[in-house]
């Protein structure tokens, strides 16, 4: 029997708490919960106590961020012989055949290592803006089947986000935890790509279908310029799978574009700090060339 542990990081999640765990529960598929909570100030971690006596709850002190705290449940899931993780945002749910339909489809190709659901929206109507715009366009077929009607069992994709995963024990040892040099954001595209340097295949699964809750949110400028040049910039130095040199040369472009795109002054700033992560970045592209980076950072 496949053994599944579902991980949870929370912070201020009372909205969509009942709706995340509630859906672990009624999985066809049994799984077991494992919530990190990142210093809840909404009753986050005192309500799935008393709501959800069956998970097992860790209450971090400080927001650690998403890599740090997801590592915590990793490392869990490695000792305690599981052979499956599956990573679910506080602000999304699965179906009930969600687990059930993923793992089998493991079962077909032993080089998946990160299966994905379809992400979709709130309503089941649509997939999530970022998984329609990012995902499905990075494989021609996927996008061509969508579009037709006609999808395949799986589609092989250079990464998705990190939502709703299933990463096998095989992969979790192979390519370890999340690269501590992400705290938030870009550490499940940087996952990707050493999943991927490691011989692993990341897949989305047309028949699985799960939500990610958040068509009507509207973002910061500033949190849209911290994601869409710093991380994903941080992403593109840190990626084993490209030169170096040509990363570096690559990002002061980049700033320059989104500079005018934005019509700020935040990039040239974040490009400064990237540059005093140089240590942190190269650490993140030697740690991928062995097993199981980061296993053993607490």
């Amino acid at each position: 029997m496949n053994r599944v542990l579902a991980i949870v990081v929370t912070h201020n999640g009372m909205q969509w708490i009942d709706r995340c765990l509630q859906s672990l529960r009624e999985s066809s598929l049994r799984c077991d919960a494992f919530v990190v909570d990142n210093a809840s100030t909404d009753g986050t971690p005192e309500h799935v106590a008393s709501a959800f006596p069956e998970v097992e709850l860790i209450e971090s002190k400080e927001n650690t961020g998403f890599g740090a705290a997801n590592n915590i449940g990793m490392r869990h899931a490695l000792e305690k012989g599981y052979d499956y993780v599956y990573l679910l945002n506080q602000d999304a749910w699965i179906l009930p055949d969600t687990l059930d339909i993923l793992v089998s489809t493991h079962s077909l190709q032993g080089s998946f290592g990160i299966l994905s659901p379809m992400q979709m929206t709130a309503g089941l109507s649509a997939p999530d803006r970022q998984f329609g715009s990012r995902v499905i366009p990075s494989s021609p077929s996927f996008k061509a089947d969508m579009e037709s009607g006609r999808l395949q069992p799986f589609y092989v994709v250079p990464r998705v986000m990190a939502a709703h995963w299933l990463i096998t024990r095989e992969c979790l040892m192979e390519t370890g935890l999340f690269a501590p040099v992400f705290p938030h954001y870009g550490e499940d595209d940087n996952y990707c790509d050493r999943a991927r340097h490691h011989g692993f295949e990341v897949v989305v699964v047309p028949s699985a279908k799960a939500v990610h809750d958040r068509e009507f949110r509207v973002e910061p400028k500033e949190k849209v310029i911290y994601r869409n040049f710093r991380m994903t910039s941080l992403v593109r130095l840190c990626d084993i799978n490209r030169s170096m040199l040509g990363a570096m040369l690559y990002v002061p472009v980049f700033a320059l574009v989104k500079s005018l795109k934005y019509r700020s002054m935040l990039p040239w700033k974040h490009l400064k700090e990237l540059v005093g992560l140089s240590w942190e970045i190269r650490r993140t592209r030697a740690e991928t060339l062995g097993k199981a980076a980061f296993l053993n950072d607490k």
